[in-house]
C-alpha cells in the first residue's frame, strides 16, 4: 500500500506551535510570522486532511478531538528532529535552561554552580526564576528544580532532597542573647516564614511548635513575618542578626556549613516537602541533562550531614 502524501511541513509546524501554546498569536511570535499567516497555514492543513483541528471562538481557539490527538505526537516528532540536528551539529554549544524558584536559585544553585560549569565548559547555561512550575514544553526549560509535597507525575523526576526545618541564628548572638533552648525564644525576635502556607501547611514556627512542648509562638511580640516566596529573605535576615529563623534545609545549608549561622537547639523537623529534579520524559538520557542531574545529586548528598541535627540538636 503506497504511503499517504504528507501535508506541507510549514502548515504542520504552524499547527503544532499553535496547539502547544494554545494561541495563534503566541505561535506567530515563536515562528516569527504574523497571526494571519499562522491561521492560513492551519486552514490549509485542515483542507488538506479534511478534518477541522481548531474550533474558532470569538476571542480564543480550542482544539478539536482530532487536534488534541495530533498535538502530542507532532510535538514529540519536532523534538526528535531538533535533537537529531543537535547530535550532528557539534559546532553549536549545547544549551541547558534551568528553571526554579528564586530562593532555590539564589541560596542553593548559584553558590555551587561554579563547580558544574568548571566541569562542563562546553554547556551554555540559562537560569530562569519562576514560581509557577507547571509545564516543560519543547521550547521551555530542559530542567526544573521543583519544590513540592509529592513527586510530579507529569515529568521524569529524581528526588534531590527531603526538607528539614532547622532553627538557626548567628553564632555570636547565641551567647549575647542567652539563647540555649526553646525556653529562651522570647530573648530573640522570631523570623516567621509563611511560604509553607502555599502548600496548605501552617507557617514554619507554628508547624515547629506542634512538634514540641512549646506553645503557639504566632502571638509572641517582637516578630518579623515574611510573606509569599521569601524563604531566602528569612535566611538573609538571620545572617544579618535580625532574629531566630526556622530555615529550609536546602536553602540554609551553605550558611550552616560556612559558619554564618548555627543551630542553637532542636528539634529539627521534616516539613513534609521535598525537592525534585525534573525534565520532560525521554530527555533524562540527554548527555547534558544527565550530567546536570548527576552533579546536583552529588551536591545534595552533602546535605545528608544535616540529618544528624534531628538527633544532635534535639
Amino acid at each position: 500500500m503506497p504511503l499517504r502524501r504528507l501535508p506541507a511541513l510549514s502548515s504542520v509546524r504552524a499547527f503544532e506551535s499553535a496547539a502547544r501554546l494554545g494561541s495563534f498569536k503566541r505561535a506567530a511570535e515563536e515562528l516569527s510570522v504574523t497571526p494571519g499567516a499562522v491561521s492560513q497555514h492551519i486552514k490549509a492543513l485542515e483542507a488538506d486532511i479534511g478534518v477541522p483541528l481548531f474550533e474558532r471562538k470569538t476571542r480564543a481557539v480550542q482544539l478539536t478531538h482530532a487536534g488534541t490527538c495530533l498535538q502530542p505526537a507532532l510535538s514529540e516528532a519536532f523534538l526528535q528532529i531538533r535533537q537529531a540536528f543537535d547530535r550532528v551539529c557539534p559546532s553549536e554549544k549545547p544549551r541547558l535552561r534551568i528553571n526554579s524558584s528564586g530562593p532555590i536559585i539564589s541560596k542553593w544553585l548559584l553558590p555551587r554552580l561554579h563547580s558544574f560549569t568548571a566541569g562542563h565548559p562546553d554547556i551554555q547555561l540559562f537560569i530562569e526564576a519562576d514560581h509557577a512550575l507547571s509545564t516543560l514544553e519543547r521550547d521551555e526549560p530542559e530542567v526544573v528544580i521543583r519544590y513540592t509535597s509529592a513527586p510530579p507525575d507529569d515529568f521524569f523526576h529524581v528526588l534531590l532532597h527531603r526538607e528539614l526545618l532547622i532553627p538557626v541564628m548567628r553564632p555570636d548572638l547565641c551567647e549575647t542573647r542567652g539563647v540555649n533552648g526553646p525556653e529562651d525564644l522570647s530573648n530573640m525576635p522570631l523570623l516567621h516564614d509563611t511560604s509553607l502556607m502555599t502548600f496548605g501547611l501552617p507557617p514554619s514556627w507554628t508547624l515547629w511548635s506542634a512538634h514540641t512542648q512549646v506553645g503557639d509562638m504566632s502571638d509572641l511580640p517582637n516578630t518579623i513575618t515574611f510573606e509569599r516566596h521569601a524563604a531566602d529573605q528569612v535566611i538573609d535576615a538571620a545572617v544579618a542578626g535580625s532574629g531566630l529563623a526556622l530555615a529550609r534545609s536546602l536553602l540554609v545549608a551553605s550558611a550552616l556549613l560556612d559558619g554564618r549561622l548555627t543551630c542553637p537547639f532542636g528539634p529539627v523537623i521534616p516539613s513534609g516537602l521535598a525537592y525534585y529534579l525534573c525534565c520532560k520524559r525521554g530527555r533524562e538520557t540527554d548527555p547534558f541533562i544527565a550530567s546536570f542531574f548527576a552533579w546536583a545529586i552529588q551536591e545534595a548528598a552533602v546535605l545528608s550531614t544535616l540529618n544528624a541535627l534531628q538527633h544532635d540538636a534535639a
